[in-house]
């Protein structure tokens, strides 16, 4: 007994590939990727069910993670613990300051604007009904009214007030947590993203990583343009998320009972 466990401590301590080979490690991966393969084609049924059954949890956990992040922001917001964060990130942002940056940051909260997303999602809704995809349109209306009203109800609550680090290239009078623009743009072009990508799944790709350099550069002006602190932009991009995912979910729901029929 003790002669074997001796042997058993020198193998172990000797590399696999010194006395299998490194033929033979690449041979046993073989075989072992012909065998998952070969399983797979088997019980492909099977794996495409519960790959279905993962992918219908995939957006409600997502907008929980979505709802956790605003928490932990939240709270660490009403503690005053990014305090520090967020003054240096603005004190950064400001030291970039110039007459073209000063255009395009305008520009990019311009795009954020209520007047602009109102326009934006009536030319969306338009759009969805011409092909006659009347939940597309009442996902995108339903996202932009219910991420306005949840604003209005979160800066409400928390009544933070706006940076006052420097002098604001906009300045505003309403509270400042979370960033209305960045949870508009979150929701809403995230909302146009997944319309298009609905219609033109070809197109989805380039739909989403425009969402996506939207929502990040309104973002960003509204904390350049000395409005709204980091941690305001992250909490909109984070409350946007939630109701995009929820809006997303409910339409996945509705697409699917209507494909099961009566």
């Amino acid at each position: 007994m003790a002669d074997n466990l001796a042997c058993l401590v020198i193998l172990a301590g000797v590399p696999v590939d010194r006395w299998v080979g490194r033929t033979g490690l690449f041979a046993l991966a073989l075989v072992l990727a012909l065998v998952l393969f070969s399983w797979l084609r088997r019980h492909r049924a099977m794996v495409r069910a519960r790959a279905a059954a993962v992918r219908g949890w995939f957006v409600p956990a997502l907008s929980l993670g979505a709802v956790a992040v605003f928490a932990k922001i939240a709270d660490d917001v009403q503690d005053r613990e990014t305090t520090g964060i967020d003054r240096a990130v603005s004190l950064r942002f400001h030291e970039l300051d110039s007459p073209a940056m000063d255009a395009s940051m305008r520009a990019f909260t311009f795009l954020g604007s209520f007047p602009v997303i109102l326009v934006v999602v009536i030319v969306a809704a338009l759009w969805c009904l011409r092909r006659g995809d009347k939940r597309g349109a009442a996902l995108v209306a339903a996202v932009a009214a219910f991420e306005e009203l949840l604003n209005l109800v979160l800066k409400e609550a928390f009544r933070r007030t706006r940076p006052s680090l420097f002098e604001e290239i906009a300045t505003l009078h309403s509270y400042s947590f979370p960033s209305g623009h960045a949870m508009t743009a979150a929701a809403v072009y995230g909302a146009i993203a997944v319309l298009v990508a609905r219609a033109r799944p070809e197109r989805a790709a380039v739909a989403f990583a425009v969402s996506g350099i939207l929502s990040f550069s309104i973002g960003a002006s509204r904390i350049y343009l000395g409005v709204h602190w980091l941690t305001d932009v992250l909490a909109g991009w984070s409350a946007g998320a939630f109701v995009l995912l929820v809006g997303v979910y409910l339409l996945a729901r509705a697409d699917a009972r209507q494909s099961a029929g009566p």
